[in-house]
């Protein structure tokens, strides 16, 4: 993979020579990865040229955080050059030999309002590969890896397209994941969300159309949060026998089929705002 970090090697050896010492490559792994968490996707690739430990670390962080903003620079760089080099990084980034997403803990994928025109259904495809084509260690591809090694806890998407597909890899292919976020997801073919796993879902500003039921039933914590682009026909049913927090904040034109809640004997606190668009002329 292609990293753009030159004059990278040079500064770090320089950097050891005043110090005495590596300092921060004699940390053991796990907490160079507990550092890593706490950055960007390309900037953990990118740690690859400090030294010959750091070599290969990239390929096995527990935290993936994938960010189209990285790839704007200042100046005259259109959204089509900046959204190419995203692309382009992400198909090689999680190609077999490279980082599984099966074997994260956490995977966020971030693409602003603005690319909303180029995001086609790469999320869809990159998480299908990602089920077909998984790994134990760099350089062991394993086809067809079984659901119930995937380690995936968390996922956090935006301004995404996703298809019906994509919740079929999350009922079936995440069997441990507990957090699920969508905002600005394009989700219009989406009819159910279905997991036995999920205990956090968040669903902010999404485009529905299809939706007819939410079925988790260790689900503890449901947020709906929506501006107005959904419109679901059919009634919607949610499912969730264990859910303790419920926040439901839409317009009225959303859910016209209505929704029904199941029995919630768990609920402590639930917080409905139904929102009424008045259009003036």
């Amino acid at each position: 993979m292609d990293i753009e970090a030159n004059g990278k090697r040079a500064r770090a050896s320089s950097s050891s020579s005043l110090t005495g010492g590596d300092r921060l490559s004699s940390l053991p792994d796990c907490l160079i990865h507990h550092i890593m968490s706490f950055m960007k996707a390309r900037q953990v690739v990118q740690t690859c040229v400090l030294s010959t430990r750091w070599k290969h670390l990239w390929r096995s962080v527990p935290c993936l955080d994938i960010d189209v903003e990285e790839f704007e620079t200042t100046g005259s760089n259109p959204p089509r050059e900046a959204w190419g080099k995203f692309e382009d990084f992400t198909d090689h980034l999680l190609i077999p030999n490279n980082i599984s997403i099966a074997l994260l803990d956490t995977f966020c994928l971030h693409v602003s309002g603005m690319y909303k025109s180029y995001r086609g259904q790469h999320a869809t495809r990159w998480i299908r590969h990602g089920i077909k084509y998984s790994t134990r260690a760099p350089g062991m591809q394993r086809q067809g890896l079984s659901s119930s090694s995937w380690h995936l806890r968390k996922l956090y998407l935006s301004n995404l397209y996703l298809d019906d597909n994509f919740t079929e890899h999350v009922s079936s292919g995440c069997q441990n994941l507990e957090d699920l976020e969508l905002k600005g997801c394009y989700c219009r073919t989406f009819h159910e969300i279905s997991s036995h796993s999920l205990k956090n879902i968040i669903l902010k500003d999404c485009e529905f159309s299809k939706l007819s039921a939410i079925t988790s039933p260790a689900l503890k914590s449901l947020v709906i949060e929506s501006d107005g682009y959904s419109r679901i026909p059919s009634l919607l049913v949610i499912t969730a026998p264990a859910v303790a927090y419920l926040l439901l904040d839409v317009t009225a034109s959303n859910f016209y089929g209505g929704v029904s809640f199941e029995e919630m004997p768990s609920l402590g606190k639930a917080s409905i705002h139904l929102r009424c668009l008045v259009r003036i002329q």
